[in-house]
């Protein structure tokens, strides 16, 4: 006869099955490191980076105006209100003090203002000679920064020539060009923390095709159109179109499009 009283009590207990399907090694956590990537122009300018678009030129940055050949030469304030072109640089040097200027600039405006270390604000006297002798801002101090595939030049507002990084036989600067040739690119470098891209589109435009032509009907559509029974040449339920649009920059034209296919003429 079998004696119960020696059999420990306790709960139930199985035994671990073994999984075939896991690794004996356990698994590492391999951390992703995001890479960099590395603007050897401007480490070669002193982080001094060039600024290709026009809403990287923001009022209240440090910017200097390198010759367009690469040579790492730069614009340079003389104390005689004069402009000269400075020597070249090393490679990994950033420019001279007088070869530095702030930016005066409103953000919905894209011509500049520039002041010099000296105090003054940069401008075009009438012979077109480069100067900076005045405290205040006027026509003749006032500059517009032209981009176009990938080079730059300064355009004066008040004769509209272009700045020439040629000087003369003085050694002095003008802005005596019709033209933007070889001798009047520059490029506009500046020690700022970069910014990404700006994004200039409405709330509604960034969100998803769905909820983008909806936000648009709430807004406009101040009746209720009611489809039932009617005929519509568009699918409305296929966000395909406005999800295209959203790319190539045609999104309000064919939101109306849509909306006039479900509306009377009145209402658009």
């Amino acid at each position: 006869m079998s004696d119960y009283n020696k059999v420990k009590g306790g709960g139930l207990k199985l035994k671990k099955k073994q999984n075939l399907f896991k690794s004996d090694k356990p698994k590492s956590k391999v951390k992703k490191e995001k890479t960099v990537e590395v603007d050897q122009d401007a480490v070669t300018r002193g982080g001094w980076w060039a600024i290709k678009e026009e809403f990287d030129l923001k009022g209240g940055m440090d910017i200097s105006l390198e010759v367009g050949d690469g040579s790492r030469c730069y614009l340079a304030a003389m104390d005689n209100g004069k402009f000269t072109i400075g020597g070249p640089h090393r490679e990994g040097e950033g420019p001279n003090p007088e070869e530095i200027f702030a930016v005066v600039k409103t953000p919905d405006d894209m011509k500049i203002s520039m002041k010099t270390g000296y105090g003054k604000y940069i401008g075009v006297d009438s012979s077109g000679m480069l100067i900076a002798i005045t405290e205040a801002i006027g026509v003749r101090e006032r500059f517009q920064p032209v981009f176009q595939d990938g080079k730059s030049a300064l355009q004066s507002v008040a004769n509209p020539l272009f700045l020439s990084m040629k000087p003369d036989k003085e050694g002095y600067v003008y802005v005596a060009s019709r033209i933007a040739t070889e001798d009047e690119m520059i490029n506009i470098r500046t020690n700022a923390e970069r910014s990404g891209p700006v994004d200039l589109r409405p709330d509604e435009d960034k969100k998803k095709a769905r909820e983008c032509e909806t936000s648009y009907v709430k807004k406009y559509q101040h009746s209720k159109v009611d489809l039932k029974g009617r005929h519509v040449s568009v699918d409305l339920a296929n966000k395909a179109e406005v999800r295209s649009a959203q790319n190539d920059g045609s999104l309000h034209e064919v939101l109306l499009y849509r909306r006039q296919k479900t509306k009377s003429d009145r209402y658009c």
